[in-house]
């Protein structure tokens, strides 16, 4: 797991349990695995209101405190916190492990004849032998062989039916959110999209990268986006080339632990944009990720919409972000010691998009029953007219293993091996788990 914390390892011996780190340095130099009254902890993620639970320097020194009292004193916060986090407590006798409700931060664990084990991902416990590896449910707790959910997501309480009061509730809920989570060191992954641009607008001096070959959908979406937004001074592009998405397919694949040709194409260009973004010093990426499963982005929603289920539907789509998205992108950028950060999966934004009604998301226009005029994430492009242009709001949406170009490079590189792109990967994906 060094790729995930370059800056340092360290062990703990607890006589029975040995908690391990690898420290990626970002906001705290605080030294895990951490001590807590006697207790050992390790922490991943970010707690980002820290302060309102103890004066400390750092988050992890502020979960000290916390965990002073134990797992209990944590699962007693947990409700207040701002964050995203992956944590484990060895209180001497019994080991627990937790993950944020969202499951932002990811969290694997698993059995040998040996004994238990836990880690930030599979790889690490393959290598210890565990074959059974499990990823531990978003918002629970895991104690004594146990799983069981200790905190949730806001409940579903759809009261705003004004759309002026839903574009001013979700836009101070996601502009805390996004001030939360700007660094000094940080960029904001940039497709041109509205969902990448409203968080580039709101944080107004951090660089915005983009990722995509040459005459690519997303590098000239990009381009032009940043322009009308006034941002060309603060606009990178990293160009690639065919060669470069052919050398980064197997690091990809190991990074994200799969050889689906879905995930592998959509992580490719974040594994690459987070590799150019470190070599330029940076640490931290903000991403769009979510703002399709809280405001009904996909056209699937429109069908969900019309069917009178698209709250089912939503809510589905975000329980299951985790295993789905999350895990995925999480390791694409730590393969490079980057922290990816989701501003729109924010419990604030969490809870302002599920005290809508389900027209605010997806607004019909229809004019006559055959119609099929509908505007995807609706109060989402209202409050980006407050900040962008209205060709940047109006946007669609083009997927990133299309709109960068990596999709016909992946597809041109099976068929030039006389394979296709599930037989091409599977063979990567053996090599390099060999």
């Amino acid at each position: 797991l060094h790729h995930r914390g370059p800056d340092g390892t360290a062990i703990y011996d607890g006589h029975g349990a040995c908690p391990g780190h690898a420290h990626l340095k970002v906001t705290g130099d605080y030294p895990q695995p951490a001590i807590a009254d006697g207790r050992a902890f390790v922490f991943n993620g970010e707690i980002y209101n820290f302060r309102d639970f103890a004066d400390a320097g750092s988050d992890t020194e502020a979960l000290a405190r916390i965990l002073s009292q134990g797992m209990d004193g944590l699962v007693a916060a947990a409700p207040a916190i701002d964050g995203d986090y992956a944590l484990a407590l060895w209180d001497g006798a019994k080991l627990s492990l937790i993950r944020d409700p969202v499951g932002v931060k990811p969290l694997y664990y698993g059995h040998t004849p040996d004994g238990f084990g836990f880690a930030s991902e599979r790889k690490a416990l393959w290598r210890a032998g565990v074959s059974d590896v499990r990823a531990l449910s978003p918002g629970s707790l895991y104690q004594g062989g146990e799983e069981r959910r200790v905190v949730g997501l806001p409940p579903y309480d759809p009261t705003i039916t004004d759309e002026l009061e839903a574009i001013e509730t979700l836009d101070r809920a996601l502009a805390a959110a996004v001030r939360a989570r700007v660094h000094k060191r940080a960029g904001v992954t940039f497709s041109g999209g509205v969902d990448s641009a409203l968080i580039g607008a709101l944080a107004p001096d951090t660089p915005l990268l983009t990722v995509g070959l040459a005459g690519s959908h997303d590098v000239d979406a990009a381009r032009r986006a940043a322009g009308l937004m006034g941002a060309e001074g603060r606009h990178v592009i990293y160009m690639v080339t065919e060669k470069d998405v052919e050398d980064a397919v197997a690091g990809t694949v190991y990074a994200i632990e799969s050889a689906d040709p879905l995930k592998v194409s959509i992580a490719l260009p974040l594994y690459i944009l987070a590799q150019r973004a470190r070599e330029d010093g940076l640490k931290v990426l903000l991403s769009g990720q979510g703002a399709d499963e809280l405001f009904a982005g996909y056209a699937r929603h429109e069908a969900a919409f019309r069917e009178g289920r698209l709250e089912a539907a939503l809510d589905h789509d975000l329980r299951h972000i985790a295993e789905a998205n999350l895990e995925r992108d999480d390791a694409a950028a730590m393969a490079h010691g980057v922290e990816l950060r989701v501003p729109y999966l924010d419990m604030r934004v969490i809870g302002a998009s599920r005290c809508m009604v389900s027209d605010l998301k997806v607004r019909d226009l229809k004019l006559h029953p055959n119609d099929k005029d509908y505007i995807r994430k609706y109060v989402l492009r209202r409050v980006a007219e407050k900040y962008l242009p209205r060709e940047v709001s109006s946007a669609p949406k083009k997927a990133i293993q299309y709109g960068t170009g990596v999709q016909k490079v992946l597809a041109k590189l099976a068929r030039s091996g006389g394979r296709d792109l599930p037989g091409y990967l599977g063979s990567l994906y053996k090599d390099v788990f060999r």
